[in-house]
């Protein structure tokens, strides 16, 4: 099965799927965050670096699902689906121009999804829906130093986007809903195992 977690920052999306992964032996394909050379200059200064990282994660996000092309049993720590809504926030922010913008999009449709194919499909997606208070308390708790800085409207905007994407798309993807302001793992990753054996059963 191909499992895809969508949150918003902070939604708890790698603790999650680190649990999901120890209960089924599925193969974690986690936000390629550690080795982004744009990471830290995002950070510092989002403007003048968005185009680059987000052209650069959906590159590495392209290539992970080209890497789990054979595999059976995968989590996505975050999929490629979602990279627009971070493109999306950066336009309302005027952290990138519609030039930019419109080139991304672009590229992304036209290009990107249609060589992808069936690798862009997933069997659940798993949308962890969180307030934006909860996803910045742990933010916080996290510390992530390039996060810390982040203006709380990002977030909020951010938030915002994922749901407006999920009204929009919930009936173009299998999406389980799953209330991600409680803090209780094992009853988020009971839910998930449940309907991951109800889908294999039926």
């Amino acid at each position: 099965m191909r499992l895809a977690l969508f949150g918003t920052v902070g939604a708890g999306k790698s603790s999650l799927s680190e649990a999901i992964s120890k209960s089924t032996g599925y193969e974690i394909f986690p936000e390629p965050v550690d080795n982004n050379p744009y990471f830290d200059d995002y950070y510092n200064d989002m403007k003048a670096f968005v185009f680059k990282m987000q052209v650069w994660m959906l590159t590495a996000r392209s290539k992970q699902l080209t890497s789990a092309e054979s595999l059976r049993n995968v989590i996505f720590d975050r999929s490629i689906i979602e990279d627009p809504i971070f493109v999306k926030v950066s336009r309302r922010l005027g952290l990138m121009n519609g030039t930019d913008y419109n080139t991304y999009n672009d590229f992304f449709e036209e290009v990107v999804l249609k060589s992808l194919g069936q690798r862009a499909n997933f069997d659940l997606v798993v949308y962890l829906r969180v307030n934006t208070n909860k996803a910045i308390e742990r933010i916080h708790e996290r510390g992530r130093v390039q996060e810390l800085g982040t203006d709380n409207t990002y977030w909020e905007l951010l938030n915002e986007e994922y749901e407006a994407f999920y009204e929009k798309h919930k009936k173009q993807f299998n999406f389980l809903v799953i209330d991600a302001n409680s803090d209780d793992l094992e009853l988020k990753l009971k839910l998930i195992l449940d309907k991951m054996n109800s889908m294999k059963k039926g």
